[in-house]
């Protein structure tokens, strides 16, 4: 995950994603809310530093990047990265979510 804030890179760190069934989303969502200590509704699970992307549950939130698990289709990222994150974040910022192959920087992003 990159962070970019007027056009300069501000962040980057390693991510977890969804995969199978649940596979991270691809596309642009805007942050629709944030929630310090946001627990899912779906999986009972600990959301920590929550910045929701879609209204079917998928967000960014905190996860133990480090121990290789995978999500049910959020982006996972180290507990300090996303307590910067969640800082730096604004509701309605555009979070552009790639594999890396669909959508390059040359792509039109509207």
């Amino acid at each position: 995950l990159s962070v970019f804030r007027d056009g300069y890179e501000i962040g980057a760190t390693a991510v977890l994603t969804g995969h199978g069934d649940k596979p991270t989303p691809l596309g642009v969502f805007p942050i629709t809310e944030k929630d310090r200590d946001h627990v899912s509704n779906l999986y009972d699970a600990p959301m920590p530093y929550m910045l929701r992307l879609t209204n079917d549950g998928v967000a960014i939130h905190a996860t133990k990047v480090e121990n290789g698990y995978i999500t049910r289709g959020c982006v996972g990222v180290p507990d300090g990265f996303a307590k910067k994150l969640f800082e730096e974040a604004k509701l309605g910022d555009r979070v552009i979510v790639t594999d890396g192959k669909t959508m390059g920087l040359g792509d039109k992003i509207v």
